[in-house]
Parts: C-alpha cells; structure tokens; sequence
C-alpha cells in the first residue's frame, strides 16, 4: 500500500498546474460564474450525457462502455469518505469541485473494495471516447513508451493500469493490468502512448512555444484529428524537463452550449459538466487543477489547454 500511495501522489503532483490562487484564463483573478454537473450516479444523469456523447457524434459503443466505467467506479465509491457522488445534474459550488484527500480514496479502492489493479485514468477515459477521430501514423514502439521508469516516466501509471506491475520485494505484491481495458488491443495502446508521449524540454517555454514544440511533434508522428462536435481537451503543463499532458477530458457540443466529460483525476470520481461557453470550460480546468494542487507545494508554470491541436 506504501508503494501505491506513492505511485498516487506522485501522478497528482504531476496532473496540478499550480498551487496559489490563479490569474484566470483572460487576467482576472477568481469568477462568478455557476456551473451545473453530475458525477453520473443516477440513470437519468447517464441517460442524458449519454445522448450528449452520441448526438455528437461518438460511437454508442464507446460511451456505454465508459459510462460502464462510471457505474462500476461509484459502486465501489460510493461511500469514500473523500466526496459525495452528484445524482442528477447539481449546481456547482463556485467554478471547481473538491473531492478531497486521496488517502480515503485509496482506502476505499485498494483496502475495502479488494481491487487489485489501478483505477482508469483522465487520459484512457479521453481516448475510449476520441480514438474514431484521432490518426496516429508513426506509433512507438512498445520499448519506448514513457511509462517503464517510476522515477522519470510521466506516463509510469498508465503503464500500471495497461501492463500492470510486478511484485517488489517489501514494497507491494504483483497486481495485474486493469480488466476495463482488456479488449484495448496491441495498435489501440501503442496509438495511446504515442498521442500522450510528453517532449523533452531543455528550457522554459512560454505558451506560443509550448503550441508550436506539440504542433511539431505530432505533425512528426502523423497525429492529427478528424473535426467535428467533440474534441479531445488536453491540459499541458512542464515539470522536471517534460512537457506532458497533466489531464485530458472530452469537450461535447450541445444545444445548450458544451458539456464536458471527465475521470477527474486517479482515483476521484467520473464528471460531466455543462458550459455556455469555451471560456467557462478553460476556467473550470484551470481552478480545478490548481485546487488541486493547492494541497502539495507544486508551482503553476506556465501550461497551455488545447482543442484537438489547437489552443481552446
């Protein structure tokens, strides 16, 4: 448990932006706007952003089998001490919600649930849904992909949740890649660390570096993305000579505006998120990760959001 516990804090570190209170997107420090979502733990709540999800045009398929996810995390979840699951469609206290500590959820997940393998992550959750209208040409292979060293991978988590871990010696007993994802074959994981691969930094970038250095990236690898009412949301951000994707949601458009789909972070819950506008959803981002981060001493730096591969 020692071992995991560090493996959990260590992925939070690096998915917060910043710790102090924020300059908001567009220089003003703090907003009034009121945002409504759910933690899809009614069937109504899943009803409708399942049909959100499909209008804009992602295959039924894959929203039944991440809202599965959903389902299966708050059946487990439902009594962390850490939050309360929304039902329904709720307002939201301020831009942000806190779900709290993650040692309760842990607790819960690994302790009084059993479960043996980590939770889905924000970044597998984005890509269930997206992968349709995402083209990766040039894959890594599976040797380079950045999730094999706990010390300096990014992506060392997601490698635990796609090939699980062998047991260490007084640390933790082997446990084995998660079941949500074993249909997830051999091109599909390879397409999915390719897209998150972080790039090397050698100094500080600002944000207009920042577009251009991905832009070029995935313009190498043969990334791009097929437009249309849903798009791929990665928040990027640079820490210890990387600059890597610190979250990933899905941006839906509505009738009524945009609603945002999301695992929220490791082991806190699934959201969905209504928005008027593009502005309110880089608001909510940004004072959610820095919330977030507001419990560990972790610079802002500088981060940009992206649309696909663009900036939101």
């Amino acid at each position: 448990m020692k071992k995991v516990l560090c493996m959990i804090l260590a992925l939070v570190l690096l998915a917060c932006p910043g710790c102090k209170a924020p300059e908001q997107p567009g220089g003003e420090t703090g907003g009034t706007a009121s945002f409504t979502y759910t933690n899809l733990d009614s069937e109504d709540a899943q009803g409708e952003v399942r049909n959100s999800l499909t209008e804009a045009g992602i295959r039924e398929e894959y929203v039944d089998t991440v809202l599965g996810w959903a389902v299966d995390y708050n059946s487990c979840m439902r009594e962390c001490e850490a939050f309360s699951l929304a039902g329904d469609f709720v307002p939201m206290e301020g831009t942000t919600v806190d779900y709290g500590e993650y040692y309760p959820m842990m607790t819960e997940w690994y302790r009084k649930q059993g479960r043996d393998y980590s939770d889905i992550l924000c970044r597998v959750a984005a890509f269930a849904l997206v992968r349709d209208m995402v083209s990766v040409e040039k894959v890594l292979e599976k040797e380079a992909f950045d999730c094999w060293d706990e010390n300096h991978s990014w992506l060392f988590s997601d490698g635990d949740i796609f090939f699980g871990r062998e047991a260490v010696e007084g640390e933790h007993k082997a446990f084995p890649p998660s079941p949500l994802i074993a249909s997830w074959d051999e091109d599909m994981v390879a397409e999915y660390f390719t897209l998150f691969e972080p790039l090397p930094v050698n100094t500080e970038y600002d944000e207009e570096e920042m577009v251009q250095a991905i832009q070029d990236k995935w313009r190498e690898q043969g990334i791009s993305f097929q437009e249309g009412s849903y798009s791929l949301i990665t928040f990027w951000r640079q820490n210890s000579g990387k600059m890597a994707v610190s979250h990933a949601a899905v941006l839906a458009e509505t009738g009524e505006g945009y609603l945002l789909f999301e695992k929220t972070n490791p082991l806190s819950p699934y959201a969905a998120t209504r928005f008027s506008s593009t502005a309110e959803v880089k608001q909510y981002l940004y004072d959610m990760m820095a919330l977030d981060c507001a419990r560990y001493d972790s610079p802002v730096g500088t981060y940009v959001i992206l649309q696909n591969g663009r900036p939101l």
